[in-house]
């Protein structure tokens, strides 16, 4: 066969080649030295890094019989002594959120410090006794203020990166160090940091996916990061150093020296015949000052109205024995809390006036229809009033309190099971599908309902009985003074009354007072 004719080259002296005359000398070229190939070119790269890996003066790997030799054994013991006692005292630390506020606080200013203690539980309970509640809020989001302000940006950026460095220190002692040199000799134990082991050279294959993971949490390690800072955060978080500091700086700059001499990698390289591997470095990063400053202030927000919500409830009770005698006051049968758990698991807001409507209703029912109404009766009845305005004003209230009594008893027995509204709201809860908030909205609408009709008789009541009370109080005025102007036979009401008018109009003066106020504490509730 005749060879191929190339042509006569037409080009003027120092003209380059065309293009298709380029990629035809470019596949010559390729032909003769085997660059069609892929297989080979990838022998040759291997070869090459066996070649590499000879030259480097750790000699962790033998290529040619493909083994992991002692030394890359004793280099992971080396390791293991100096971070294997710090496992298990950093155990679940890359999620401790106390680790968190330590590795914040470490960064206060004394300023700081100082504001910090006002944002304590006990330090804002010792606040709210010298001083009001409003105070007390205004002083401590001045303090707030103040300690949030020092977060400048290049502080925020500091304590994230000692965050991260510590991270990557948290993940690098995890590493399971025991693991891989327990390949090289099995008789070795675990938490041996002192002993001498006898390590076998061994198929590299064993422990090729071991190296992988090494350099995953090794590669991170920045030689320059603020160690001392970190190890610094681990004290005050364990109460102990964690490592030894001078044998931490002396790892640190080995592990720097095998990073950059590149031989880990080059032996994972060869052994999974893939010159072109390249360890995927994982840094991670989060950011802990904004969580912190938030979770401060949540938990300074809460301390505050924890402290007022237990005033309130002790005011409740002082209220109640003052005016019922005991905290224990139980007088609704349906509308109460224990009923409204069955609208709350389907995530709708229930029954939300049950106290107060209780203590109404108990009010209402155990002392106004008695006492109440033997005083008005008596006062109405047998008092011959100067002026006909307040004995209406008087009566008018007590009677129109005396219909709230009568729908609360209505209203509460008309949520049993077959009452009225017990009835429309099963039904509106057996419509409700799961996951579909449109079909609970009848429900919630009957409800809203339901709770509007319990805070109208609240009010309604409770506006009656401060026009009762200003009006005994204007009849106790008028009993002390001797030409009385409202009552003008206080004699003959004396007589009838079994008891002292006096005694009695004071006491029932007493407990509508006391009563008007511990409705007041659920009405700011609100």
């Amino acid at each position: 066969m005749s060879p191929p004719d190339l042509g006569t080259d037409k080009r003027m002296p120092g003209q380059a080649p065309a293009a298709s005359e380029t990629g035809f000398f470019e596949r010559i070229l390729l032909f003769f030295l085997g660059g069609g190939d892929p297989e080979r070119e990838k022998r040759k790269l291997l070869k090459q890094i066996a070649n590499n890996l000879k030259k480097l003066r750790f000699k962790f790997y033998r290529p040619k019989e493909e083994q992991a030799l002692p030394a890359l054994a004793r280099y992971f013991f080396e390791i293991y002594k100096v971070v294997g006692p710090a496992r298990n005292l950093l155990a679940n630390a890359a999620e401790s959120a106390a680790l968190r506020a330590i590795v914040v606080e470490n960064h206060l200013t004394e300023e700081q410090k100082s504001l910090r203690q006002h944002f304590e539980e006990s330090t804002i309970r010792e606040q709210a006794v010298a001083i009001s509640p409003k105070e007390l809020v205004a002083q401590l989001k001045e303090s707030m203020v103040r300690f949030f302000s020092d977060f400048d940006p290049q502080v925020v950026k500091q304590i994230n990166a000692i965050f991260s460095s510590l991270l990557c220190f948290i993940r690098f002692v995890s590493f399971d160090f025991y693991f891989v040199i327990r390949k090289f000799d099995s008789s070795f134990q675990e938490n041996n940091f002192t002993g001498s082991p006898k390590f076998e050279t061994i198929n590299i294959e064993y422990v090729a996916d071991d190296l992988k993971d090494f350099l995953d949490v090794s590669f991170p390690m920045d030689r320059d990061a603020d160690w001392g800072n970190v190890l610094d955060v681990l004290k005050l978080y364990r109460g102990m150093d964690v490592v030894s500091r001078p044998a931490w700086n002396k790892l640190i700059s080995t592990i720097d020296d095998i990073r950059k001499s590149g031989v880990l990698t080059l032996i994972i390289q060869h052994a999974e015949k893939d010159p072109f591997y390249k360890p995927e470095i994982s840094i991670t990063s989060e950011r802990i000052v904004e969580p912190y400053l938030d979770k401060l202030k949540t938990q300074t927000e809460a301390a505050i109205q924890k402290i007022l919500s237990e005033r309130r409830n002790q005011k409740v009770d002082q209220l109640c024995k003052a005016v019922f005698g005991s905290v224990a006051v139980s007088r609704s049968k349906n509308y109460t809390e224990r009923a409204s758990v069955t609208f709350e698991k389907r995530l709708v807001t229930g029954f939300t006036r049950t106290e107060p409507l209780n203590y109404l209703k108990a009010f209402l029912l155990d002392f106004f229809k008695k006492d109440i109404r033997e005083i008005h009766d008596l006062l109405i009845i047998r008092g011959r009033w100067s002026t006909s305005i307040l004995s209406q004003q008087l009566s008018e209230a007590f009677h129109q309190t005396m219909s709230v009594a009568e729908s609360i008893v209505r209203f509460d027995d008309s949520l049993a099971d077959e009452g009225e509204l017990g009835m429309k709201l099963r039904k509106a809860m057996g419509r409700i599908v799961d996951r579909d908030p449109a079909s609970s909205r009848l429900l919630r609408t009957q409800l809203d309902e339901v709770n509007r009709m319990a805070q109208h008789m609240i009010n309604e009541a409770a506006q009656n009985l401060i026009v009762i009370a200003k009006n005994l109080k204007l009849i106790l005025d008028d009993y002390a003074r001797t030409d009385h102007e409202l009552l003008l036979n206080w004699k003959e009401i004396e007589a009838i009354s079994e008891e002292p008018i006096k005694g009695r109009i004071v006491v029932i003066y007493k407990k509508i007072f006391f009563f008007v106020q511990l409705m007041q504490l659920f009405v700011k509730s609100q």
